[in-house]
């Protein structure tokens, strides 16, 4: 009797375990949780008893929704300002019907809808075509103002400069790049009543014939002066020199210009390198060379493909820039005033605001440490080309000057 009862109570013991166990895995907690495949399982699948005796299986989670696809013509490469679309630069992409331009409705699904189209900007590879960035034709590009003027910063202005290679930093500006400008400017005295270049012309006053009513004036004297000679006891009129040096660019006998060059305006950038070309011309070009295409064998013509504007001539004599109002006051001034201007460009990205000091000759004699020469150890000769040269005196006077 004694065992029986020990061992009834043993079952009794592990019948009560058992139950423990299993309430606990159905409320998600204790070891048996995960093995039950409850709802408190990692991946949080609710469990429910099967019909057929109870057994618990997870539930399986629901589907996720996939977004519809649509046609969505983008560009095949980068379409500049003012290229009329054709085929080859366009193709086709499925977009999901969630991106905002499917959904306002500014897309395309065919490329037949853009051919003939001329884009109003310009547009990446792999960018989407909407409407607002397509102009129906040059007329109506013509309504909303030059493509070029799409380049220009807002609160900034376009100018036209001429440029050659020695000028245009040898024409190696491309559209994009800053740039910056010298300008070097000639000083003249100003006669302050006549308003023009000093020394004045000179007439002599002959004072007998003055007094006697007589003619007075000597013949007219330009740029002379009086002046009293020491050495032969006698007023003497001196007139200007008019040697002339090879390379010089001032007249001989007028008073030599004054220059000083400074750094005026700066960060200017590089819309269009040449002469902006009119894509209505381009369109016309378009046409009559379609015109004159001939037929292949079946009997269509193949088409002509759109040459693409890159903004760049392979010999441009003029360069568009894009600066402030007050910067283009100042070069439109020196333009007239016919101020020598050289570009200087930059470093890409380089956005430093240089403080320069305006370089003039005896600037760039201190700061270089020149030391000029005795005008009496040295003179001026003719040489067997024509150009002149310094030859200096022997150091012993009794040699030749060979």
């Amino acid at each position: 009797m004694r065992l029986r009862t020990f061992i009834l109570l043993i079952l009794v013991l592990i019948l009560v375990a058992a139950a423990a166990l299993l309430l606990l895995g159905n409320s998600g907690i204790g070891p048996l949780a995960s093995f039950l495949g409850n709802g408190g399982s990692e991946d949080g699948a609710v469990t429910e008893a099967a019909e057929d005796g109870g057994v618990t299986e997870p539930l399986a989670p629901p589907p996720t929704a996939t977004p519809g696809l649509e046609d969505v013509v983008v560009a095949k490469v980068n379409i500049p300002v003012g290229t009329m679309i054709t085929d080859e630069l366009l193709e086709v992409q499925r977009w999901p019907r969630t991106n905002i331009a499917l959904q306002g409705g500014y897309t395309y699904t065919d490329t037949t809808q853009l051919v003939g189209r001329i884009t109003k900007v310009d547009i990446s590879r792999g960018q989407s075509l909407l409407s607002p960035m397509l102009a129906l034709n040059p007329t109506d590009i013509a309504s909303f103002g030059s493509d070029l003027a799409l380049y220009v910063p807002f609160g900034e202005v376009a100018v036209a400069f001429p440029i050659d290679r020695f000028n245009g930093a040898a024409l190696a500006m491309r559209p994009g790049d800053l740039v910056d400008m010298m300008m070097t400017m000639r000083v003249v005295d100003i006669d302050p009543q006549f308003g023009t270049i000093l020394p004045n012309n000179v007439a002599r006053v002959i004072n007998s014939a003055l007094l006697n009513g007589q003619p007075f004036l000597f013949p007219e004297v330009k740029d002379g002066r009086l002046e009293f000679i020491p050495e032969i006891n006698q007023v003497a009129a001196i007139y200007p020199s008019t040697i002339f040096l090879e390379g010089q660019d001032f007249t001989p006998g007028l008073p030599i210009p004054k220059r000083v060059t400074q750094l005026t305006i700066q960060q200017a950038e590089v819309l269009y390198v040449g002469t902006w070309e009119d894509p209505r011309i381009l369109e016309q070009e378009q046409i009559a060379a379609r015109a004159a295409a001939q037929p292949a064998e079946d009997g269509t013509v193949p088409p002509t493909p759109t040459p693409i504007p890159s903004r760049l001539e392979s010999q441009p004599d003029v360069i568009i820039l894009s600066m402030s109002s007050q910067d283009a006051l100042a070069l439109n001034w020196a333009m007239i005033r016919g101020v020598d201007i050289n570009l200087a460009l930059r470093s890409p990205g380089d956005q430093t605001v240089f403080v320069t000091t305006s370089v003039s000759l005896p600037q760039i004699i201190d700061q270089g440490g020149l030391a000029i020469p005795d005008q009496s150890n040295f003179d001026l000769h003719p040489s067997m080309e024509g150009r002149p040269f310094l030859t200096l005196p022997p150091e012993n006077p009794n040699e030749s000057g060979q």
